[in-house]
């Protein structure tokens, strides 16, 4: 792995506010280190000052000892309109996050690029939640919280800097609503753990419809054609259920089931799913509570990889809950036990196998990569140095095999092939996977 010295990043993600993004934002400092596995990648030390995991101790210097994490769930992040200047990019990177710390009955969020707010209070009454879990959060400034104890949806908003009470909702429907995710239109999808089922509500609480035949609902995200940061727009909604067992994909439109996974059966036993979030390509992240890991599948649902292991250190998880992710530069957001960290959809490559055949003065190459990459390949020797494709390729995650014929008229003698991949996202300028194979013609 090359971390790269280019600095041409598009944005200057939480060099400027990480201090004051969410629970997440008491972050103890960790300078940046080399990575083992890079599939979720730490972002460089110029733009996070090598701040990248939250604290209970940072988080009492910022809010003076006001509260601690206790049972953290549900995350969410969004771009308010009203902290954007549309004639400027250099806010791009100022997004909201917004976290439910359920033990406390509180939401906890950045009320500024500088500085944490807390919204919330134990009770059934107005400004008050009962072992809150999911959330979500639109463009507009509304955000919606699963309110787990008291049954109902609590409709909230943020006109400028502080969240208000708007109503509650959903009372005479639901019975333990788990997590919520909402699409264009303030159109939210909600799954009850109790009743079984997954229940579409509009924003005035008028119920649209009800999926059921679940088990155990939990995590849930939705894709629509009408999200901006969506590559596919699909028409679709991704479910935990089985308590944390299994993974649905489901047709939002006849209820169709398009892919079940079960846990067991990828190699992943004493799993407890709990979250999951959609990236701009439709990968599925998903966080485990057991195995202190994140999985990632891709849109269709099928396994790519896991990332951690339990524990303190870089590259562990700590009982991990919510996840979210600003898809448009693919930031990640998870949250844990006692702490919260902040990744940038990273890329591996796996299972690199090159041979070369004299014969059709051909070479082959195979792999597995774990994200969408843009990858290049090229020859150098005796005075050469040459593309062996037309531009560089953009090559989708997963297996990969690939004949390629080197250049006519090379003279007799050593050549190095070089195969370069980079992925997508804000991690492009970053990271770089480089494998070189030896040649001789």
């Amino acid at each position: 792995m090359k971390i790269l010295k280019n600095e041409n990043a598009s944005l200057n993600i939480f060099g400027k506010y990480f201090f004051a993004s969410i629970f997440i934002l008491s972050f103890v400092v960790i300078l940046y280190a080399k990575q083992k596995s890079t599939t979720y990648f730490f972002p460089p030390f110029k733009h996070t000052w090598g701040i990248r995991k939250g604290t209970e101790e940072n988080l009492d210097m910022l809010l003076g000892n006001k509260t601690d994490f206790d049972d953290p769930q549900g995350i969410t992040v969004i771009k308010l309109k009203q902290w954007d200047d549309p004639n400027s990019k250099k806010d791009d990177d100022e997004v909201t996050v917004y976290g439910v710390n359920s033990g406390r009955c509180q939401i906890i969020y950045n009320k500024s690029m500088y500085g944490l707010a807390i919204y919330g209070s134990c009770g059934r009454g107005k400004g008050q939640f009962r072992t809150p879990k999911g959330i979500t959060a639109t463009e507009n400034g509304d955000v919606y919280v699963a309110d787990y104890g008291n049954g109902r949806i609590v409709h909230l908003r943020m006109p400028k800097d502080k969240l208000i009470w708007v109503k509650s909702f959903g009372e005479k429907y639901l019975k333990a609503p788990f997590d919520i995710a909402s699409i264009p239109g303030d159109t939210l999808y909600i799954t009850d753990f109790k009743k079984n089922s997954v229940l579409v509500f509009d924003s005035s609480g008028t119920l649209i419809r009800e999926f059921t035949g679940f088990y155990g609902p939990k995590g849930i995200d939705v894709d629509a054609h009408t999200i901006k940061w969506s590559a596919y727009k699909g028409d679709y909604f991704v479910v935990i259920d089985s308590f944390g067992k299994r993974i649905l994909k489901i047709n939002r439109t006849n209820g169709r089931i398009d892919k079940i996974v079960r846990t067991n059966s990828i190699g992943l036993s004493g799993s407890k799913l709990q979250y999951l979030a959609l990236d701009y390509l439709g990968n599925v992240h998903v966080t485990d509570f057991n195995r202190c890991q994140l999985h990632k599948f891709d849109k269709d649902l099928k396994y790519i990889t896991s990332f951690g292991s339990c524990g303190y250190k870089d590259e562990q998880l700590d009982q991990p809950r919510g996840i979210t992710i600003w898809k448009r530069f693919g930031q990640i957001f998870v949250s844990e036990r006692i702490s919260a960290q902040y990744f940038w959809i990273g890329l591996e490559v796996k299972k690199f196998r090159f041979t070369h055949n004299n014969n059709d003065n051909s070479v082959t190459v195979s792999f597995f990569i774990t994200e969408t990459a843009y990858v290049k390949a090229r020859i150098i020797g005796k005075g050469v140095d040459l593309s062996l494709w037309k531009r560089k390729k953009r090559i989708d995650l997963g297996g990969y095999k690939e004949k390629i014929i080197l250049p006519v008229g090379l003279d007799s003698g050593n050549y190095k092939i070089i195969f370069e991949f980079e992925p997508t996202y804000s991690s492009r300028n970053y990271l770089e996977k480089t494998f070189t194979k030896k040649i001789k013609i």
